[in-house]
């Protein structure tokens, strides 16, 4: 209900040019007294300042505009005194704000106690007299001002209580932001704070709700789908009402399921689903009339279309069903060239909903290409021969209508979708910010362009129909700008969908607006995701259409040629698109894997570098990170990245229940070396084993040391085959070494030949035990363990107790679990019987020396190291022959 208030102003109150600064100001109250900020202001007004308990000792002067009252409370006695005397009265945000900004206080004829709203102009609509006095006071104690009449050049907000009214469509049609009540009393509460705008910022989230006070029903829906919009409806501010509830405001009807209403008492507005859909879309209640639900206007089913009564004879059966195969057969060809006159039933069948699909999903045609039902003027004429069509004829003439089709689809794509989202006019703004709506939409309008070319010179073509005619050279005419438009499509088309389905997840009007875009016909109820597949799809089948073409063209007529060039240009194109596409892709992954390691070398990333494959390892040899400890190894186009495995971190990736909100997240991989494959002199396919299972090995020069290495290690994934990745990294190497024989780069050994033994690495205690010593022997003397080492002690010394639970007999049962481990925890960690000692070396003064610590397997260092424990004269034999780079008399390695 709408209220007349002789409540009106005019910005001109609240924007006075001609503002005069006070010669005196007043202080009243003790609060304004002792506020710091209120007494620091004042001094830098340089005004004289009195300070009073009420201020009515100067109520007699209280009428000149040179005198200004500062009030910290403008709901008790002493303002409404001050107020009916008509003194100038401001509140201490004023004061602070003019003193900060160094501005001259407002001049106005109302109290005034801070400007969050200067320059607002609200009207009012569905509130009672007593409540709209009460918020106007409000708004102007708060610099704004009130218009009883909707002006929309005058009006900046509407404050409505209900959905419905002139003054709520009019704001509405004309974008005015339109607020509920809670908009004026929270502004109120802020205003103590000098920097809010009620026009901004978090303020602008209370406006009002599109069901606002409306009871919704739903009837059509299944049970999924009722579930989903039962709860669009309550985020949207609205109540739910079952059917027929003497509440229900809107009863929302499925169209596309129901025919006709249950018999129950209708509420006010019975609408279509749409109508529910733009409501969200557009952030306020749609104009119901525009939805209405029309039950006699819905087309009666006659599910016996194509069904012949048993009464007919079979005569007239076999003559129906070949009109009926006909006329299924024709539908997808109403703007075919040669299709003439149609029977008013098959007109009736193509408006149907299915008639927008063909047989792969297409739309068969968009609401922007010609109406079917009016008469085919402008369609080109058939064939002067009254014989029956060439199969050339009619193969080019489906070219034709599928390039139709396509271009009808990209024109849906921009004129429904694009430039609705990017409609700025419309209310609440533009659906999807621009650079959202570049990633999905940029890259469609070249596409949509050379097909219209495509499509109107295929259509000239058959208007003047002659069987000499060329469509090779329609093709070749465009097949460089065709391998051109495409890949920037193709390429993001992932990044495409997941930018759709993260920006219709977190923006309710999209999701809105995409469901409504489903109701519509030229859609043919597909996604926009099944839309935008369609350029994907577009080029493999112009290709077998062109192949049928080549089929039916004679070796003696000159196109036979030329389309046997479209055909191979196309496939060029389409080659270098998936060229391209795996380059790109090769590119996103390469900011992935930069992003995921921690201390990742700067260089890695690089213009030149492609990233080609990883696999996860498990390290044999030691001289990278650890006997046993998880790596990945990253390979590029010219180098091997190995980092090691943070296993917890992973986890925590696939799992979101250990996430910390607190804490900055540990990267999944740690950088342990970038290794040039120039530096790989050799790549050691290990002999498959019972000691060697799924190794292999590198032999590795240090361009600075001239020294060789072995780095060994064994598969840890399923995902990857050994020699998948042996081969890619020997032709990557042969590639960095400009060789053509990448075979040769590769060598099968026998892993005992190179101490590769893998026969104690079936637990993870043994590798955690190896790690752990070779990581605390130069941390502690024996003689004197360190308090914080006792319980690793005492749990390393568990794994190799001299009396392991299986045959422990001593003070307790055979495989007594706790006898053994007591035992354990008791050796003597110096004795040089115990098992430990085994681990190092110990020198004179009782420390260990790391770089000797063994378990048997061959530890990779520097093979000229004085303190690395040499190996066999077998191995040092063996790594020499290997690195030999050239092949011998037979013309194999050594």
């Amino acid at each position: 209900m709408e209220t007349d208030t002789n409540l009106d102003t005019t910005r001109a109150e609240l924007l006075n040019d001609d503002d005069e600064q006070p010669t005196k100001i007043i202080v009243v109250g003790t609060k304004c007294r002792q506020d710091p900020e209120l007494q620091k202001a004042i001094k830098a007004l340089d005004i004289p300042v009195t300070f009073s308990n009420t201020g009515l000792e100067h109520i007699a002067e209280a009428g000149t505009d040179d005198l200004l009252f500062v009030i910290g409370d403008f709901q008790d006695e002493v303002f409404h005194k001050l107020h009916r005397a008509e003194a100038r009265i401001v509140g201490p945000p004023v004061v602070i704000k003019c003193a900060k900004y160094n501005q001259t206080i407002p001049q106005c004829s109302r109290a005034l106690y801070c400007t969050s709203m200067r320059g607002l102009i609200v009207c009012f609509t569905g509130f009672s007299k007593q409540k709209l006095v009460k918020m106007a006071d409000l708004i102007h104690h708060m610099g704004g001002s009130i218009r009883k009449d909707f002006i929309p050049s005058k009006v900046t907000h509407l404050v409505a209580n209900c959905t419905g009214g002139s003054k709520y469509r009019y704001a509405f049609s004309c974008g005015t932001p339109i607020m509920n009540d809670e908009w004026v009393s929270k502004a109120w509460s802020m205003r103590d704070d000098i920097t809010v705008k009620a026009d901004c910022g978090e303020l602008m989230k209370h406006r009002m709700k599109p069901f606002y006070k409306c009871f919704l029903s739903f009837h059509g829906f299944s049970e999924e789908e009722k579930k989903h919009v039962e709860e669009m409806t309550l985020e949207n501010g609205g109540t739910l009402a079952p059917i027929g509830h003497e509440d229900s405001t809107h009863l929302v009807v499925d169209d596309h399921a129901v025919k006709e209403l249950p018999p129950i008492s209708t509420p006010q507005f019975v609408v279509r689903l749409e109508w529910f859909w733009a409501s969200i879309q557009i952030g306020a209640c749609a104009d119901e009339t525009m939805y209405l639900f029309d039950e006699h206007k819905q087309e009666p089913q006659n599910v016996n279309k194509f069904t012949p009564t048993s009464a007919m004879s079979k005569a007239r059966k076999r003559k129906r069903l070949k009109e009926n195969i006909a006329l299924l057969a024709s539908e997808g060809e109403i703007d075919s060239p040669f299709m003439y006159a149609k029977r008013p039933s098959f007109e009736r069948v193509s408006m149907s909903p299915n008639s927008f699909l063909d047989a792969s999903g297409t739309p068969e045609k968009s609401s922007f290409l010609q109406d079917t039902t009016q008469p085919l003027a402008d369609s080109p004429p058939k064939p002067q021969s009254t014989t029956k069509a060439s199969p050339r004829f009619q193969v080019v003439t489906e070219l034709l209508q599928t390039e139709k089709n396509y271009v009808g689809i990209l024109e849906t794509i921009l004129k429904v979708f694009k430039e609705e989202i990017e409609k700025p006019s419309q209310y609440n703004g533009p659906l999807l910010k621009p650079q959202e709506s570049k990633i999905i939409f940029g890259n469609i309008p070249p596409i949509y362009e050379v097909h219209c070319k495509i499509r109107d010179e295929l259509a000239e073509i058959l208007s003047n129909w002659r069987e000499d005619h060329s469509i090779g050279d329609v093709i070749l005419k465009h097949a460089e700008k065709l391998g051109k438009i495409y890949p920037p499509f193709i390429n993001f088309f992932e990044k495409t969908k997941e930018m759709i389905a993260k920006c219709d997840k977190a923006n309710p009007r999209f999701h809105a607006f995409l469901k409504r875009c489903l109701t519509k016909p030229e859609c043919g109820r597909q996604t926009l995701q099944e839309l935008l597949i369609r350029p994907v799809q577009r080029l493999p089948s112009v290709m077998l259409l062109l192949n049928d073409i080549l089929k039916h063209t004679n070796k003696s007529n000159a196109d036979h040629g030329k389309v046997e060039k479209a055909l191979a240009a196309l496939k060029e194109a389409m080659t270098h698109i998936n060229e391209d596409k795996r380059k790109i892709e090769g590119k996103v992954a390469m900011f992935d894997i930069v992003y995921d390691i921690d201390n990742c070398p700067p260089n890695l990333l690089s213009f030149h570098r492609n990233f080609e494959m990883r696999i996860d390892v498990m390290e044999i040899s030691g001289g990278l990170s650890g006997r046993g400890d998880h790596l990945s190894l990253f390979l590029f186009s010219d180098s091997l990245e190995i980092c090691k495995r943070r296993m917890k971190a992973l986890n925590q990736m696939k799992s979101p229940h250990h996430k910390t909100p607190h804490k900055t997240p540990q990267k999944a991989f740690k950088h342990l070396e970038m290794m040039p494959l120039t530096s790989v002199k050799r790549v050691l396919n290990v002999v498959e084993s019972d000691e060697c299972r799924n190794a292999f090995a590198l032999i590795c020069r240090n361009n600075s040391e001239f020294k060789e290495k072995l780095y060994s290690f064994t598969i840890d994934c399923d995902e990857t085959k050994k020699m998948d990745f042996l081969t890619a990294l020997s032709k990557n190497m042969a590639n960095t070494m400009c060789r053509a024989d990448y075979e040769n780069l590769m060598t099968q050994v026998d892993g005992k030949e190179f101490n590769i033994d893998m026969t104690d690495m079936g637990t993870n205690s043994i590798s955690k035990a190896f790690k752990f010593g070779k990581r605390v022997s130069r941390a502690f003397s024996f003689n004197k363990t360190p308090r914080k080492l006792k319980r690793a002690i005492s749990n390393m010394s568990n794994m190799f107790s001299q009396f392991p639970p299986e045959t422990n007999t001593y003070m307790g049962t055979p495989g007594s679990d706790l006898r053994g481990r007591r035992l354990a925890s008791s050796i003597d960690l110096t004795d040089a019987s115990s098992p430990l000692s085994s681990l190092t070396n110990i020198h004179e003064d009782g420390f260990p020396d790391s770089d000797t610590v063994s378990l048997g397997a061959f530890s990779v260092q520097d093979l000229d190291s004085p303190t690395f424990t040499q190996p066999s004269p077998m191995v040092k034999r063996s790594m020499t022959k290997y690195m030999t780079m050239g092949p011998n008399s037979t013309g194999k390695y050594l």
